[in-house]
C-alpha cells in the first residue's frame, strides 16, 4: 500500500466534515446539528425499525439508505477503511496449561498474535524480544513457554511485575526465563534504550496512548530489526505525540484533533444486541434533554459532569431521572416532576433528538478513519526511519476492537 496516498485521501474525505468529528453533538448545543447535511439526518431520521437502526450503527447501509450522496459517502469509506490481513500462519502449538487464569479475550489475541511475532522472530533473525507494556508478562511468558524465545518484559508498575515473576516461577518451561525490567519507555531512557540493539524485536499489544509513539520512536534510534505495535486509547495522546512523521508535519493541512475526536478514534466496535441499543438509546435521550434543562432553564451552558445513573433510573420517567439528577449536583429544583416530564415531551425537542441520535449514527463512521489516520502517520515514520512497514488487521473487531496492527523490518 502506499501509505503516503491513503493518508492523503483519508485527509481529503473527512477534512470536510471537521465540525462533526472534532466536536461532540451535545456540546454544540443549542446548535448541535451544525455542519451535518440535513438531508442525510432526515433519511437517517426516517428509518424506525430497530434492526435496521442496529445496522447501521454496523455501518451495513445496503437495502436501508437511499440517498445517492450518503450511499456513496458509505462507500468512500468502507474502501479508505480496507486493510490486508494478518496471513495465515501455523498455529501455536499450546495446551489447555498454556491458558491457565487467562481471561478468553487474552487467550484470543495471544493465540492470534503469537504466531505472527514467531514468523517474523524467525525470518528475521530475532535475538530478543522486549515486550513493553507486558503488565503481569502473559504475552512475554506464553512466547517464552511454547517457543522459547528470549523475552524481556517492561513495565512500570512493580506489583504487576512481581506478579509476573511470581507466576513464571511456577510455568517455566523454557531454556530460560522472562526477565523483568521496571522502567520507562522512552527513546531518551537510557535504561531502557540499552535493552535495545540491531538483533531486538519491540512488542507492544495495546500500548496506550503516548506509550505507542514512544515504542517507535526508541525502537527507530536504536534500529532495532523489527517491530510489532497495536495502540489504544488515542484519548490520552497529547498534541506533540500526534503527526509524528515528517510527511504529515508538512501537510499544510493535517489534523491535530481533539479530545473529542480521540476519543471517538478509540472507541469500541463491538456487535450490538437489541438490549444494548435500547438502553443506549435511553441514556442519550434524558442525558440530551438534561442538558438543554440546565441550559436554558438553570443558566449552566457548559456540561454538567452527573456521573454514572443506576441503569434501574432509566426505567423511571425523564422527571424522576431529571430529579436525581437534580439533586446529586446540588442545584436548587424550580421543575416539578410533570413539568419535567412535559419539557421531556415536548415535540420539537423530541424531534431534535431524534436528529441528534442519526447524527450520531454518522458522526461514529469517522471513527475507524480516525484511526487509520494515527496509525498510518506512524507507518510512514517508521518507512523514514528506513523500515519496511505495515498494517495488518489481526483481531476481529467484535472481539478485540484495537484490532489494527503495525508490522516493521529494519534492513541495512
Amino acid at each position: 500500500m502506499d501509505y503516503r496516498k491513503r493518508l492523503r485521501e483519508i485527509v481529503d474525505f473527512i477534512k470536510p466534515y471537521q465540525r462533526i468529528w472534532q466536536n461532540e453533538i451535545m456540546l454544540m448545543y443549542p446548535d448541535p446539528l451544525a455542519g451535518y447535511p440535513m438531508d442525510w439526518l432526515e433519511e437517517l431520521a426516517a428509518i424506525k425499525d430497530k434492526a435496521s437502526l442496529i445496522s447501521l450503527e454496523r455501518k451495513e447501509v445496503q437495502g436501508l439508505l437511499h440517498h445517492p450522496e450518503l450511499l456513496a459517502f458509505y462507500a468512500r469509506l468502507e474502501e479508505l477503511c480496507r486493510l490486508d490481513q494478518s496471513p495465515e500462519l501455523p498455529p501455536m502449538p499450546a495446551t489447555n496449561a498454556t491458558w491457565l487464569y487467562m481471561i478468553p479475550k487474552k487467550i484470543y489475541e495471544i493465540k492470534r498474535l503469537g504466531p505472527l511475532i514467531d514468523h517474523v522472530y524467525r525470518k528475521e533473525n530475532i535475538q530478543k524480544i522486549v515486550d513493553i507494556g507486558g503488565g503481569i508478562g502473559l504475552l512475554a511468558q506464553t512466547m517464552n513457554n511454547v517457543y522459547h524465545h528470549k523475552v524481556v518484559s517492561v513495565d512500570l508498575d512493580p506489583v504487576m511485575q512481581e506478579t509476573g515473576r511470581t507466576r513464571h516461577e511456577k510455568n517455566a518451561q523454557g531454556p530460560h526465563k522472562v526477565d523483568y525490567h521496571n522502567i520507562r519507555v522512552s527513546a531518551d531512557e537510557l535504561r531502557f534504550t540499552t535493552l535495545l540493539d540491531d538483533s531486538t524485536m519491540t512488542l507492544g499489544l495495546h500500548t496506550c496512548g503516548n506509550l505507542a509513539s514512544d515504542q517507535l520512536k526508541a525502537s527507530a534510534k536504536a534500529k532495532s530489526r523489527a517491530l510489532i505495535n497495536l495502540g489504544c486509547c488515542y484519548h490520552k495522546l497529547v498534541p506533540d505525540t500526534q503527526n509524528i512523521s515528517e510527511f504529515t508535519k508538512s501537510m499544510d493541512d493535517k489534523f491535530v484533533m481533539t479530545q473529542f475526536a480521540l476519543t471517538l478514534a478509540s472507541r469500541a466496535h463491538r456487535k450490538m444486541e437489541e438490549k444494548d441499543y435500547d438502553l443506549k438509546e435511553k441514556v442519550k435521550l434524558y442525558r440530551y434533554t438534561i442538558h438543554f434543562l440546565l441550559h436554558d432553564e438553570y443558566g449552566i451552558k457548559k456540561i454538567a459532569t452527573l456521573g454514572n445513573s443506576s441503569p434501574k433510573l432509566y426505567d423511571e420517567t425523564f422527571g424522576v431521572y431529571a430529579l436525581d439528577n437534580l439533586k446529586r449536583i446540588g442545584i436548587e429544583i424550580k421543575h416539578t416532576e410533570e413539568e419535567l416530564n412535559a419539557y421531556f415531551h415536548d415535540p420539537a425537542r423530541q424531534n431534535l433528538i431524534a436528529k441528534m441520535l442519526v447524527a450520531g449514527l454518522l458522526r461514529n463512521t469517522f471513527g475507524r478513519l480516525l484511526e487509520l489516520y494515527i496509525q498510518i502517520d506512524r507507518v510512514i515514520f517508521l518507512e523514514e526511519n528506513h523500515y519496511e512497514a505495515k498494517l495488518l488487521e489481526i483481531f476481529e473487531e467484535p472481539v478485540s476492537p484495537r484490532n489494527i496492527a503495525i508490522i516493521a523490518t529494519r534492513h541495512s
